[in-house]
């Protein structure tokens, strides 16, 4: 009885201590609502769409990962609502502002409280593909409407229960829009068919107006008597709703028309415009005010704030920008430079490299830019620019400094090595960047050219060293063994090729060359392990391949992800392979069992934390940390170390660290098992670190 009690007493302490320093602990942004496992999270997501509450104290901002809400006066972040598990394509405040509804990108419909940041209910009423890229509350609150792409239906809502209302169908190309009429009484949705529908909210009866082709966007005037329309016949258009005739049209040169929006007034109507740019119109006269020019790619979404005085713009060069209206005074005058910009991000992560003393990991992204962000304090401490903005294809840490690639639409690839100063690049003619990789020793740039063969540059001179040809469809993905000696190659004919680096010459085919036109086992992703000795291989199934390099045979397959696997890397020492997948999880494998007969057949962790497919993988020098970059535009450091003890915290295997573990360990305290920290006795220690994995 007194042993019991004593462990009891120090479970207790535990608890009491480890609570005591998770109170205290103050967050910034890059550390709010993290998943289980992570430190950080880089960069917020891709926005995608834009609202200001209804009072005008806040703005949301949705993104591909969730939606951050800003203080509309200071501009800073002061949350952010998101589930894991999707991207949000659209959002919407409810008239009362207590409800902040968001469109996922699974076809799912979220509704949270705005006071408590807590998720509500999440409303399935379209399919599970299919981004909800419209949402439109009634004016007095009580019904949701949701339309989602490529999707020929409109979902209606019951607020309050969280019930399904109705589906209103007949169009027949994808709802683009939706929109309320300020009595409530009247629900505008637009489709690619080219219709914009007016249904009586009541009934479900409608009018069908053709407008042309691709109606993108959608908005009622404040007095009801009229909607604009956009469309992707380049026009902007003013509808009269008692006759549905066209009261205004103006036809852009080049510029498809995504977004529109009128002033609370009714005034004002801002509209996409040519070259990313934003026209506002005087509703009255039809002539134009101003043109807003900071963009430099198309407007996803436009909405004023309700006292009218400020335009919020996103645009695909993933900036959100605030622009001053009051102060746009001179009439049809070109303004080049908002207010502020409230939520900027660099897009989707297509390269991630830490260097070599682990204080720094480098990021590329679609914009052209390379990051630099400090391992410790997670801050952006450096860019580099590239001149050209094309996507980062892949980036390093080498002798020389950093180096990158970059992809060009004259084929032609460019690489910056920098040193605290930038050097001229050197231009490498006639290739193609899908499949690119550095050796090991900075030396050597291998890049398929777009037709199956794999060129060798030696980056000292710019010489082309080799052209190495086998393979017989398109080249996807390139990786050097840690030796430099061995390139392995794959792509679309569902083999791997080895070659001679030094000789240029092929030395193995592992798999199958498949020629088929049908759906192969494409190679997406491969990876050797530090000892060069395994090639581990991910692909378009989902299930990962184990090949001896040495013996060239096939060891095994590990199986866990739902999707393709785009992105494998093994830990420093060997013992961890990370698997990345388009299903948004990273597995943690032991890789100590595969050179042996009795091959791990589950991971040892599941790390869910992207809203997107996880495309690059790397572990820091030290093994301590993974990093892990995705197209939801976000990389999220995993701390490798607390994840894999946290697996081996429960004990009793029951799938989850509780009390039963903690007094499985209590009472082997003086024994060398469970010992978690490595000092060869079960002690106190051991209970802390199990009970550090108790709380949330």
């Amino acid at each position: 009885m007194q042993k019991s009690q004593f462990f009891l007493f120090i479970i207790f302490l535990v608890f009491a201590f480890v609570l005591f320093l998770h109170e205290g602990f103050t967050e910034d942004s890059r550390r709010w609502h993290l998943p289980e496992g992570a430190r950080a999270r880089l960069g917020k997501g891709s926005p995608t769409d834009v609202r200001f509450s209804p009072d005008g104290t806040q703005i949301a901002v949705a993104s591909t990962i969730g939606i951050w809400l800003y203080d509309a006066q200071t501009y800073q972040e002061t949350d952010l609502l998101m589930d894991h598990t999707r991207g949000i394509r659209s959002c919407m405040y409810s008239p009362d502002g207590t409800i902040l509804a968001g469109g996922g990108t699974d076809g799912t419909v979220l509704l949270w409280d705005v006071n408590t940041g807590q998720l509500v209910t999440t409303l399935k009423g379209h399919e599970r593909f299919r981004w909800v890229r419209t949402l439109a509350f009634s004016p007095d609150g009580r019904t949701l409407a949701s339309g989602a792409d490529y999707e020929d239906i409109v979902q209606l809502w019951d607020v309050a229960t969280a019930q399904h209302r109705a589906t209103f169908t007949g169009h027949a190309g994808g709802v683009t829009a939706v929109v309320f009429s300020p009595d409530g009484r009247t629900l505008a949705s637009g489709s690619r068919d080219g219709t914009v529908r007016l249904w009586d909210v009541a009934t479900g009866e409608h009018d069908a107006i053709l407008v042309g082709p691709e109606v993108l966007t959608l908005a009622f005037s404040p007095d009801g008597r009229t909607f604009a329309s956009g469309d992707r016949g380049n026009r902007t258009q003013l509808w009269d709703m008692d006759t549905h005739q066209p009261r205004w049209s103006f036809t852009e040169p080049t510029q498809i028309i995504s977004a529109v929006a009128f002033s609370p007034d009714g005034t004002l109507l801002a509209s996409e415009s040519e070259n990313a740019a934003i026209r506002l119109w005087d509703v009255n006269t039809g002539q134009q005010r101003a043109i807003l020019t900071a963009h430099t790619r198309p407007i996803r979404s436009l909405v004023f704030s309700p006292d009218g005085k400020t335009l919020a713009s996103v645009g695909e060069d993933n900036a959100v920008r605030l622009w001053d209206i009051d102060t746009l005074k001179a009439p049809n005058t070109v303004y080049t430079q908002s207010r502020s910009i409230l939520h900027a991000h660099p897009g989707y992560v297509t390269a991630v490299a830490f260097s070599p003393d682990n204080t720094v990991l480098l990021s590329g992204s679609e914009d052209g830019v390379l990051r630099l962000w400090n391992t410790d304090t997670v801050e952006q401490q450096g860019s580099i620019f590239t001149e050209n903005k094309r996507w980062i294809r892949t980036a390093a840490f080498l002798p020389n400094g950093v180096t990158f690639v970059s992809a060009g639409y004259d084929g032609t690839v460019r690489f910056w090595n920098t040193i605290g100063e930038k050097r001229p690049p050197l231009a490498l003619q006639d290739l193609f960047t899908v499949g690119t990789a550095f050796s090991p020793d900075g030396r050597i740039l291998a890049s398929e050219n777009g037709h199956s063969t794999i060129s060798l540059w030696d980056l000292t001179t710019g010489e082309h060293r080799a052209a190495l040809e086998g393979h017989i469809h398109w080249v996807k993905v390139l990786a050097f063994s840690p030796d430099g000696k061995t390139l392995a190659s794959g792509g679309g004919d569902s083999a791997i090729l080895l070659w001679d680096v030094s000789t240029g010459q092929h030395r193995a085919t592992l798999g199958k060359q498949d020629s088929t036109q049908g759906r192969r086992d494409d190679v997406y992703a491969l990876a050797f392990s530090p000892d060069n000795k395994t090639l581990a291989r991910g692909g378009a199934y989902g299930p990962i391949q184990l090949w001896d390099a040495d013996a060239q045979q096939r060891l095994f397959t590990l199986r866990g992800h739902t999707g393709e696997v785009d992105a494998l890397a093994f830990s420093p020492d060997g013992g961890t392979l990370a698997s990345g997948s388009w299903d948004g999880t990273i597995l943690l494998w032991d890789a100590t069992t595969f050179l042996t007969d009795e091959p791990q057949d589950s991971p040892m962790a599941i790390l869910k934390g992207h809203a997107d497919a996880v495309t690059d993988l790397v572990f820091s020098p030290d093994g301590e940390t993974l990093a892990s970059g995705s197209w939801d535009g976000t990389i999220l450091l995993w701390e490798i170390t607390s994840l894999l003890t946290q697996t081996a915290s429960d004990v009793n295997g029951d799938g989850v660290v509780n009390i039963l573990d903690l007094t499985f360990v209590a009472s082997s305290f003086g024994e060398n098992s469970p010992d978690f920290n490595g000092d060869g006795i079960v002690n106190i220690l051991d209970l802390v670190l199990v009970a550090n994995h108790i709380l949330p």
